[in-house]
């Protein structure tokens, strides 16, 4: 919904009260007296006492030219649909409330029949007064749902409308960096004295960049005065009393406003500030003058953000206050997971799994982290005991579906040849398919992995001992190459499904390949919000270990938020 929608659509809380009775001439020559509801690009919606409500294409209307239509509110279809959105929600309270006092009159007559039942007919009575009780009591529960998605509805079109104007004021905000910065260029152009026709060039993107930002203020200007409108038709709503009157008295109020001011004064400065003559001292104000921007095209999205979140609010979806409302990972996707299992008889069997996932996208990139602990015993004795920690950073790239990325990857293993193990890598990726059902991205690169304290075999297979009798171990650097695909199926908005599968050849020791593959389903679940189950699969096949599958499955709990 654009900017002039929300006015619009609103207005037309007015109850009509702007409709006034017209003569309108049809084709076929008959003369009606009608009321004028509203009219689209095409058509003229009128009320008749004998036809009703109409709607007729302009063309076949006679005496178009002579209607009084500027008092007529015209609608897109958008806005038409809005409108009767609302409409609909205000003649659902009043059939609520309808009910409600006939079930209250159904009530106050069953009692009467009770009351003046005779002793047989006593219990058949009391049944019928039950349940016109039972009616009231869901007719009025029907009135207040109702009162509730028209209070939700009205909530959510002025917090669309702050929301509105905070994103003009990013863009002005935006535009007015770029003018500073534009000032910058031309005082150090001035100030080094290079060929005039440079100058010029500067200069004239100065301008052209002062009348985007005079643009983009007027843009604020006008959303702001509809949102002042959409308020005050809101509040006289509130109270019964909208008029056109209200309207007027709202838009008055604007003339007030220190936005004019503002646009008059940047004009000022843009014309002033290319007469004056050049010194340092102006050098020195016009980066301050970006500085300053800058920050106020910080304050900027953080009013965006303000108002994205009153937006969610009043519509009724959850806010992100970060994790357990401190505002750290504040809008990242975040989950944390714990499983348990055991058993207790012939022998004694734990396992114990945890992991931390966090994940943030936007136009520009993407950053994914996700991490786990492993833990699994038999009869006190360890089989599984293991640390994994990865952090995915990917660059977009404008108009193309190729990004690039860079990867770290931490691992620690009780039970590995190896005590440590970090690898980092980077290359380019592709990303196939990105739909609202479907992610599909491959990647290929490089990796470079240091395996810390690796144990060493003699040529029988043996693990080769130092003179003291200890395992001799030695610090490791290869080369992998890097050949990955990820796939996620967001089967429905509650339960998703994903795949990866990273292969690694070596680059230093021939033959010799590690391949990852992760497999996850996650099912969210209805009575608690942000609680959800999930499956998980993860091999490892490396053929450089001396046990060289490694399989774990799990099963647990997964908070997100």
């Amino acid at each position: 919904m654009n900017n002039k929608q929300h006015l619009l659509f609103l207005a037309a809380l007015l109850a009509f009260s702007s409709v006034y009775a017209q003569p309108m001439q049809f084709s076929n020559g008959d003369i009606l007296e009608v009321e004028i509801k509203y009219q689209k690009e095409k058509t003229i919606t009128f009320s008749h006492a004998i036809l009703g409500e109409q709607t007729i294409e302009k063309a076949k209307i006679r005496n178009l030219q002579a209607l009084n239509l500027e008092r007529v509110y015209k609608f897109t279809e958008t806005e038409l649909i809005s409108f009767k959105t609302l409409k609909g929600a205000k003649t659902a309270v009043a059939l609520a409330e309808e009910v409600v006092i006939v079930a209250e009159a159904a009530l106050v007559s069953a009692k009467d029949v009770v009351d003046n039942a005779e002793e047989k007919n006593k219990e058949v009575a009391e049944e019928k007064l039950v349940l016109a009780a039972d009616k009231l009591s869901v007719a009025q529960e029907k009135v207040t749902a109702a009162e509730d998605n028209l209070q939700t509805l009205k909530n959510t079109i002025v917090a669309e409308g702050e929301l509105l104007v905070a994103q003009g004021k990013f863009k002005v905000a935006k535009a007015e960096v770029k003018v500073n910065k534009l000032e910058v260029e031309v005082t150090e152009a001035q100030e080094d004295a290079v060929e005039q026709h440079e100058i010029i060039v500067t200069e004239e993107k100065l301008v052209l960049a002062g009348e985007k930002f005079i643009v983009a203020q007027e843009d604020v200007k006008v959303s702001e005065e509809e949102l002042i409108v959409i308020k005050s038709v809101i509040m006289a709503d509130a109270k019964g009393s909208v008029t056109t009157a209200t309207i007027r008295a709202a838009e008055a109020e604007l003339k007030d406003t220190s936005l004019d001011d503002k646009v008059t004064a940047t004009e000022e400065k843009l014309t002033v500030g290319q007469e004056q003559a050049v010194t340092k001292g102006e050098l020195a104000i016009a980066e301050e003058n970006v500085e300053i921007a800058e920050e106020k095209v910080e304050v900027a999205e953080q009013q965006i953000e303000v108002a994205e979140d009153n937006l969610k609010f009043a519509k009724g979806e959850k806010v992100d206050n970060g994790l357990m409302g401190t505002g750290w990972f504040k809008g990242w996707d975040s989950s944390l997971s714990i499983g348990l299992s055991g058993s207790s008889g012939s022998s004694v069997n734990s396992t114990f799994q945890t992991a931390f996932n966090t994940r943030y996208e936007d136009e520009h990139g993407r950053w994914d982290y996700k991490s786990f602990y492993f833990f699994d015993s038999e009869d006190k004795e360890t089989g599984e005991n293991q640390i994994n920690a990865t952090l995915d950073k990917n660059w977009f790239f404008s108009e193309t579906k190729w990004f690039a990325f860079a990867t770290g990857v931490y691992d620690w293993d009780e039970f590995k040849d190896w005590n440590h193990r970090v690898q980092f890598g980077g290359g380019p990726g592709y990303q196939f398919i990105k739909t609202d059902e479907w992610e599909f991205a491959g990647r290929a690169g490089l990796t470079t992995i240091f395996e810390f304290g690796e144990t060493q075999y003699d040529s029988f297979g043996d693990p080769a001992l130092n003179p003291d009798g200890s395992f001799h171990e030695e610090n490791i650097i290869g080369l992998e190459g890097l050949i990955g695909v990820d796939l996620t199926w967001h089967i429905t908005a509650k339960q998703h499904f994903s795949i990866s599968n990273y292969f690694y050849p070596s680059m230093t020791n021939g033959g010799e390949f590690r391949n990852l593959t992760n497999i996850n389903w996650v099912h969210s679940l209805d009575w608690f919000e942000g609680l959800a189950v999930k499956f998980g699969i993860r091999n490892e096949y490396d053929t450089s270990e001396k046990k060289r599958n490694e399989f774990n499955y799990n099963f647990s709990m997964l908070w997100g938020f």
